[in-house]
This record gives C-alpha cells, sequence and structure tokens, in this order.
C-alpha cells in the first residue's frame, strides 16, 4: 500500500498544478465539511485476514464455494440513467461526441449537453414503473439462482446510497438506495446477490471523462464547453444547487496512467463502501484483471489494484460469513482472445485459481479446468427503442455451451428506463423457467462430461448419471458418438429416458456410439409457447455402470490443488486435479460403507495419505517404474459404518500427486 500512496499523492500533486491553471476546474470537491473528500482520501487499508494482497497467496487459499458451483444462471439488471433516453448502451458517453446518433438524439430531445448534460440526464431519471418484488419473482420463475444488481456503469453515477459519490441515486434522480432495495428483495427471494462495478478507472477515467471535456467543433454551439466543464458556482438556483459537477465528471485530465489518477484510490473507497453496506455474494467488475490490454487508446486493467480489492472483499466476507469463504470474484481478461497478462503469462493458471473469470459474449471454446462465467444480454445492454430479443430457444443454447465447458450464465434482462419490462420478454424469461423446471437435473449442480459434445449435442453429469441434450430433436434414431462403449468414464449403459415424456426409448451402446429410438412419436414439452423450445430442444438422462464420484464434483475443497482438462490420457472424465505441495488437503464428503480411491501412477509421483472422518485409514505411494497408468486402485477403504463421511487426502511429498475419482460402495 505504500507504493500506491506514494504514485497517487505524486500523480494528484501534478495533476493539481496543471488544472489550476485552468481557473474554472480546480481539483477539490467543495462538498459541506461533513463528507468526505472525494479526491484526497487516504489510501485504502486492506481488511486483515487470510488473504493477503498477491496472487499466489490468494490462489493458494482461494476455493469457489459450493453456491456459485452449482448455480449455472445468473439474472442481471444491467440498468442505470443510461436507461433513461432508450437510446443503447454507452450513452453518457456518446451523447457528448458531436455527430453521433446518441448525440443527434440528445439534441433534438433534450437539448445541447453544453446545457442539458449527463447530470440532467440522472435527475430526470424516473423510475416510477420499477417493481423488483414483481421483477424477482419472474427472475426467480426464470431459473435464476442468482442475481445481479447495477451498482454503477461507466457513467460513475452510483445506484446506490454512496459515501464517496455524492451524485447516487439516494440525491439525485429516483431518490432511492436501488441497490439496496435489490438487496433486500433478492435476499426475500432467497436469491443470492450480486453487485456490478463498471466504473473502473480505465473506463470511466479513461474513457467516459475524457469525452465530457470536449465541444462541438461545428455548428451554431461550436466551441461552447460541455457542461462537464461547469463549476459548483454555476448551479446557483438551479436543481443540483450545492452539487459539484467535477464529482461526477472528473477534473480535467487526459488518458494517461488511470491506474495512478486520485480516481482510482475514490474507486477503491466506493468498492469498499457498497460491500461494507450490502455485503454481496459476487461482486463482478467490467475490467481486465490484469494490465496488458489497451482499448479506445487507454490501458485498460485493474493491474496492481486487483488484487488489493479481491483481499480486502474476501477477508470483509469471511467476517460476515463467520470465517466460511462463500463469495464471488469476476474478472475479464484471464486468458483468451483478450488476455490481459501478455506482460507476465506466469500469473495466468494463479490468477484463475483466485476468482471465477468472466467474459462477455464469448464463450470459452473448451471445457476448463476452473468455473467461468459468460455475460450475455437478451438485447441492448441499455434498453434502445425497437431492439430485438433472443429467443427462449437461442437462451437455452447459450446456457448449454456454457454449462457444458464448466460455466455459468449471467443473462440480462433489459428493463425500460422507468424499469418495466416488454411483455415479449417476460414471455420469453417464462419459457426458459418451464423447460429448466423438467429439465434442470441436466444444468443445476452439473459438471461437464469428458467432452462437451457441441454443435446439436451438450453433455454433463449429475450424480453419477449423464446427460446429452440435443437441440434438435425429431423422434428418429440418434447416434450419440461419444457415448460410445469401452469409452474412459462412461460405463455400460442400461437405461435412457427423455425428460418431461414417458416414452420409452430403445437403445443400443456400441464401438460406434449410443443409439437411442423412441418407441413412438414425442409430445413437445407443456406450457412453453416457443415451439423450437418445447419440440427441438429435449434432454436424455443416461444411467450407466460406472457413476464415480470424480475429483471436481459437488462437496470438494482442494485449497492449493490446481486442476487440468482435455487430457486424453485415459483419466476418467479426462481430467485430474494435482498437488504439488506437502500438506496440500484433498476433501469432501460422502454417503455409504466404504470407498476406493482412483489415481494415476507414474514416475515421480509421491504419496498420499487417506483419512476418514478424521482417522488415517491407508497410505498410497503413486509412482511406478515404466509407463504412466492411469485410473488405477490405489487405496480401497471397507466396513465403514452406513452413513455419511468425510474423506481427506493429503499430499505427503517426495513428488506430484493426483487424485482422479472415488468409487463409493452404498
Amino acid at each position: 500500500m505504500k507504493s500506491l500512496l506514494v504514485a497517487i499523492l505524486m500523480f494528484s500533486g501534478l495533476l493539481v498544478v496543471e488544472v489550476l491553471a485552468q481557473p474554472n476546474q480546480p481539483i477539490r470537491n467543495d462538498s459541506p465539511a461533513s463528507s468526505p473528500d472525494i479526491w484526497n482520501l487516504p489510501p485504502l487499508t486492506i481488511a486483515e485476514g487470510q488473504y493477503k494482497p498477491n496472487w499466489k497467496e490468494i490462489s493458494r487459499n482461494y476455493t469457489v464455494p459450493a453456491w456459485w458451483r452449482e448455480a449455472k444462471f445468473g439474472a442481471w439488471s444491467h440498468w442505470s440513467p443510461q436507461s433513461m433516453p432508450e437510446q443503447g448502451d454507452w450513452y453518457a458517453r456518446g451523447m457528448y461526441m458531436e455527430g453521433s446518433a446518441q448525440y443527434r438524439y440528445h439534441v433534438e430531445n433534450f437539448g445541447h449537453p453544453s446545457v442539458y448534460g449527463y447530470k440532467d440526464i440522472c435527475h430526470n431519471w424516473v423510475i416510477d414503473k420499477w417493481n423488483p418484488d414483481e421483477l424477482m419473482d419472474l427472475y426467480t420463475e426464470m431459473g435464476a439462482r442468482y442475481f445481479m444488481a447495477m451498482g454503477v456503469h461507466h457513467d460513475n453515477f452510483d445506484c446506490f446510497d454512496s459515501k464517496y459519490q455524492p451524485w447516487n441515486s439516494v440525491n439525485v434522480g429516483p431518490k432511492q438506495d436501488i441497490v439496496g432495495t435489490w438487496e433486500k428483495v433478492a435476499r426475500k427471494h432467497g436469491m443470492r446477490f450480486g453487485i456490478g462495478f463498471h466504473n473502473t478507472p480505465g473506463r470511466t477515467w479513461g474513457q467516459f471523462m475524457t469525452t465530457w471535456y470536449n465541444r462541438d467543433k461545428n455548428g451554431p454551439k461550436a466551441g461552447v464547453p460541455y457542461d462537464a466543464l461547469q463549476t459548483k458556482e454555476d448551479g446557483k438556483g438551479l436543481w443540483w444547487e450545492g452539487m459539484n459537477p467535477v464529482d461526477l465528471y472528473g477534473p480535467v485530465h487526459d488518458k494517461k496512467n488511470p491506474l495512478l489518477s486520485p480516481y482510482a484510490n475514490q474507486f477503491m473507497w466506493r468498492i469498499d463502501d457498497a460491500i461494507t453496506k450490502y455485503r454481496p455474494d459476487v461482486i463482478y467488475f467490467d475490467e481486465h484483471a490484469g494490465d496488458s490490454q489497451v482499448d479506445l487508446g487507454v490501458k485498460m486493467g485493474l493491474g496492481f489494484l486487483a488484487p488489493q480489492l479481491i483481499a480486502n472483499y474476501y477477508n470483509k466476507s469471511l467476517q460476515w460469513n463467520k470465517g466460511k469463504m462463500d463469495v464471488v470474484v469476476n474478472l475479464k481478461g484471464v486468458g483468451g482472445p483478450y488476455n490481459s497478462f501478455q506482460n507476465n503469462p506466469e500469473l495466468l493458471p494463479v490468477v484463475d485459481r483466485s476468482l471465477v473469470k468472466s467474459t462477455e459474449f464469448i464463450i470459452e471454446p473448451e471445457i476448463r479446468a476452473y468455473s467461468f462465467q459468460t455475460e450475455t444480454s437478451i438485447a441492448e445492454w441499455h434498453y434502445k427503442t425497437g431492439q430485438k430479443y433472443l429467443s427462449a430457444a437461442k437462451v437455452i443454447e447459450l446456457l448449454l455451451q456454457n454449462v457444458s465447458r464448466n460455466g455459468t450464465m449471467l443473462l440480462n434482462l433489459t428493463q425500460h428506463g422507468r424499469g418495466d419490462l416488454d411483455p415479449e420478454v417476460v414471455q420469453i424469461a417464462k419459457n426458459v423457467g418451464a423447460w429448466l423446471k423438467i429439465n434442470g437435473e441436466a444444468i443445476y449442480g452439473s459438471r461437464p462430461f469428458e467432452v462437451y459434445g457441441g454443435e446439436t449435442t451438450y453433455y454433463t453429469r449429475n450424480n453419477g448419471q449423464v446427460y446429452a441434450t440435443v437441440l434438435n430433436w425429431n423422434d428418429s434414431s440418434l447416434v450419440l458418438k461419444a457415448l460410445h462403449s469401452g469409452g474412459n468414464t462412461l460405463g455400460k449403459v442400461s437405461k435412457v429416458e427423455l425428460l418431461g415424456s414417458d416414452v420409452a426409448i430403445d437403445f443400443i451402446q456400441d464401438e460406434k456410439g449410443l443409439t437411442i429410438t423412441p418407441k413412438k412419436a414425442v409430445q413437445p414439452l407443456s406450457g412453453i409457447t416457443d415451439n423450437t423450445l418445447s419440440k427441438n430442444q429435449r434432454v436424455l438422462r443416461i444411467t450407466h455402470d460406472k457413476g464415480w464420484f470424480n475429483d471436481d464434483d459437488p462437496g470438494i475443497v482442494a485449497p492449493g490443488w490446481s486442476r487440468v482438462c482435455n487430457l486424453k490420457t485415459g483419466d476418467y472424465n479426462n481430467d485430474l486435479t494435482i498437488s504439488e505441495t506437502v500438506g496440500d488437503v484433498w476433501s469432501g464428503t460422502f454417503s455409504g460403507k466404504g470407498v476406493t480411491v482412483i489415481a494415476p501412477i507414474e514416475e515421480g509421483a509421491g504419496t498420499i495419505e487417506i483419512k476418514i472422518d478424521g482417522e488415517t485409514k491407508a497410505t498410497a505411494n503413486l509412482s511406478t517404474v515404466g509407463k504412466r497408468k492411469p485410473q488405477q486402485v490405489v487405496a480401497e477403504i471397507k466396513q465403514l459404518k452406513t452413513g455419511n463421511h468425510t474423506i481427506e487426502i493429503i499430499n505427503r511429498g517426495a513428488g506430484k500427486v493426483a487424485i482422479d475419482a472415488l468409487i463409493i460402495k452404498k
């Protein structure tokens, strides 16, 4: 934190000199004495706890909580003052860009941005049709298991009772604590609650604020400054009297070094304020975790701030969750096409274990070892008049693409500026929920199969069974090639059932695949108005005799261990959990009277100790001479009392060790 303090103070000092040279733009707050000076805050002190503000320490301690692994589907209210004009996303930026469609709309409908600026949009944001209870009912009916509220977008307007941003929804516009209301309603509906923060230094300080200082180059207002250059004194006698525009728009600055700006420190305090007030289960940043990406001429990413934010949040959450790790952070740019760790690629696997990586719209191309999230929207992120919507069938297809690869999907149902939804969106959400009510066992709590499928069929596993979701069901015979006999994961198939139907399914399993044939015509699913969804998107439940407990199945906790997948080395489910540090513990619970541990053996491997209910029951040396051997029985523990048990597998050294699966004897 010392280095951050010095950097911010040095940069602030230089900036004060530069800005004070402009008589109308002092870098000061000018708020009442009782309010904090948001441009000169001290560095945020990280909450005390086991998480230290560096990636390696965080990754050694963190495990994604069970509720997240089971949820798979979330609902998002991507809703802020930018929804008010109903002209699409990034309105707060576009309205200041001369010649853009949003600028033209703004001038024609509200006035010139030198007179009627974004602060006035915020003031006139009316949310009289917002019914959070009714919406949460719909999100629940849709099948979402967690809810994300918009805390603040790139526009820098806080949608909550903010201590460090006077331009917020309690003071201006709706005069309501929107996030606080969402939080209470979500909890009442049994929904996990999250807050999205888009006001990161790169986006807000670099990309939005610097556009607000423009002025027209042409026309009758050429050369007239936009309202971002107004001062507190200009508000006398107006609705915003006593408010300082600099707090919303920032002092005049360029795009350079957003992480070293005074805004960066203010951003830290605002996040801390929100998580302290609302205790969210998940926080999302529309930003890269690293610092090697450039967008619109701005260096993006949270960089050195990211591990500080995460450590502070994790440590605080341990306090309010009585020591249980039960929260999630979403950040972008952890590998993939927008990888933000190009300067330090060695951090990638570490960061991947420290949070839940997220990607907007872009679904991971293969099964991932660690959980991820894809954010998508049913239409525009912020409402745009005339927008077109995804169909319910498309929403389910996208959900399956994510879940089959070990992901979760967060879906925005785009609200009108006044807070309501179009009837078409309501019906789409109800159709999605009706389908999930019948077929949810293939989604909730599931894990990927050894291959995800693709094109028209997606595979998942749950409770020892395999699920094949077919997107083009047509009642005829179907060959599922991935479910052939003699595979590494699927055993001998004994039953095939079509969820939501009592039609019997004939099947033949051989080396070519699993061929299924319904004995008669299958009726569409009831209660769904989307014909494609009700008739063509169907789920097959496949029972087989090798329903082992995989190394990453529900209930497993393995801090410090790493996961690998897509191995093609003969291991169960094509994945492993690995430890290279003596003392690492892999643990879980099972119900039965015996357990067999399955692991690969290979040259140079170490030894594991197996404890049941705290008592050492076996040790196993996983090393061998010669060829590597997957799926080996390395320990077998019998004659346990029938019931629930805890198993711990501990790395005892002399080489890396891997866990593949358990066979539970009922």
